[in-house]
């Protein structure tokens, strides 16, 4: 009696194996990207740059009215918070913030702070982005 093995044509499973591995590998990339936002990275983020800034103080308070230009591709929001300098540091909120949109810009902002900053010197600030951005400003305070 005579044994004949027949030859199996096709793939052999190691070579199976290591294409199922490959394709999970890339479906959990692909998952991962669209649930956590990595693909996100590539596109281009807020851009927010104050446009102007005209300072004012009365009494204890120091105001700074912004224009926001955002040039960006995205839409981002100001935070509560802001801070100012001129000899001193203060710290101060934001009364009027919104959203600047992608491409647009955003006024009637105003940075305010309590404490004293003399008359006539410079004004420099920064404004807190939800994006995790800060927008710079310079103004000359007036009376």
């Amino acid at each position: 009696m005579r044994i004949t093995r027949q030859k199996r044509s096709g793939i052999t499973p190691i070579i199976v194996e290591f294409m199922l591995i490959a394709i999970v590998l890339i479906a959990c990339v692909m998952l991962a990207g669209f649930t956590f936002g990595l693909f996100s990275s590539y596109v281009t983020p807020a851009e927010v740059a104050v446009e102007s800034a005209i300072c004012s103080t009365a009494g204890n308070t120091t105001t700074c009215q912004l224009t926001l230009t955002n040039v960006g591709a995205r839409d981002t929001s100001t935070t509560g918070t802001c801070s100012m300098s001129a000899g001193a540091d203060e710290n101060g909120s934001v009364v009027g913030g919104g959203t600047v949109p992608a491409g647009g810009s955003l006024s009637g902002v105003e940075c305010v702070a309590h404490g004293y900053l003399s008359t006539g010197s410079q004004v420099s600030g920064a404004l807190s982005l939800t994006n995790g951005g800060i927008a710079f400003f310079v103004g000359t305070l007036e009376q």
